[in-house]
């Protein structure tokens, strides 16, 4: 791919001379790997003083680099730009294969030419599989399955009865989709009995689900991940949750039953979000934070409980300090003598 089109593909601008909008574009790398026939890029301005360093054949920028002889394509956000040419020169796989001969497909299964199907991978009575699809090996499909066009679904995929797959989802490998939901009724000897979970999972268009990540299937109705979401790996998220158009749910999240997420909400690594709340759209969840009640639109919040994240950062700048305070604390009080109703205060014991 030549330098003007990639220019072009992106929106950009190539700052270089005429004779260099034919040159050659072959791969994209790193800073510190792009040769003479890679393009590169610089999101984080941190980095700029590594620029006179690169050997790339151009970079994309958000400014240009006047010291810099490497041509330059200059775009507003050159990680998204990235994102587009790496889409051009690395594009997901289509299907060539077929079914593979170790594949067991059931006979009334509809599959849309083109469709691959890869070794030992199951796909159970009644599933619809759409066009430019690739199954890959040892992924399971239970009965009655819709999965949409142009999907991966990576080795070791899960996807069980029922479920809706929309278009162009991405899997990656040993995720879970429509396992039970965890829902028992205890009786008064304490024994738990099992409610059977007889709802679905329905995953919209564009969405990514990570390895090892689990998605429990309704008690009843629905359990929905909204169209361009993207989770990442070892997230759990629990039967009847719904879950807006593209979120961002990083790793280790977990999201408590029932509970409701807007769009374009934030679930930052290892937070988790109990049953039963709501939480409003383009909102955004700390790492770690444990969210226990419902927050309305664009909330920004942090910590277990979650708190106000400005509030939060308050906190944290105070907490070293906090042995001195004391300390000073304790040494006031010998000096100047409690005051006070005694019956009021604990001693220090107690």
């Amino acid at each position: 791919m030549i330098l003007s089109e990639i220019a072009s593909l992106v929106g950009g601008h190539l700052t270089a001379p005429e004779s260099a909008s034919d040159k050659q574009i072959r791969a994209v790398r790193s800073m510190q790997e792009a040769g003479p026939q890679d393009l590169t890029f610089l999101a984080n301005p941190k980095y700029r003083g590594e620029l006179l360093k690169i050997q790339a054949g151009a970079i994309l920028l958000s400014e240009p680099f006047a010291e810099l002889s490497t041509p330059q394509i200059i775009v507003p956000d050159p990680y998204l730009a990235l994102a587009r040419v790496m889409q051009i020169f690395y594009p997901l796989p289509s299907p060539r294969h077929g079914i593979h001969s170790q594949a067991s497909v059931a006979e009334d299964v509809l599959l849309e030419s083109p469709v691959e199907v890869g070794p030992s991978a199951v796909i159970r009575e009644g599933c619809r599989i759409g066009a430019g699809t690739i199954i890959g090996p040892g992924v399971y499909i239970g009965a009655r399955v819709v999965i949409g066009k142009g999907c991966l679904l990576h080795p070791g995929v899960v996807i069980r009865e029922d479920c809706h797959i929309g278009n162009r989802v991405i899997i990656q490998p040993n995720a879970v989709i429509g396992s039970d939901g965890f829902g028992y009724a205890a009786d008064n000897q304490g024994h738990r009995h099992k409610i059977p979970q007889i709802g679905r999972v329905t995953v919209g268009d564009d969405v990514e689900i990570g390895a090892n990540s689990t998605i429990d299937r309704a008690t009843f109705g629905e359990t929905v991940i909204g169209a361009g979401t993207k989770i990442d790996n070892l997230v759990q998220i629990a039967h009847n949750v719904r879950i807006g158009e593209n979120c961002v749910i990083v790793a280790q999240a977990g999201i408590s039953g029932s509970s409701r997420l807007g769009n374009r909400v934030i679930l930052a690594g290892q937070a988790g979000v109990v049953g039963h709340i709501e939480i409003g759209s383009d909102s955004m969840i700390g790492a770690q934070s444990g969210v226990a009640r419902s927050l309305p639109e664009r909330s920004r919040v942090s910590g277990s409980p979650a708190i106000s994240h400005k509030l939060w950062l308050r906190i944290q700048t105070i907490l070293g300090d906090l042995p001195g305070i004391l300390g000073r604390l304790r040494m006031l009080e010998r000096k100047g003598g409690r005051t006070g109703d005694p019956a009021e205060r604990r001693d220090d014991h107690e």
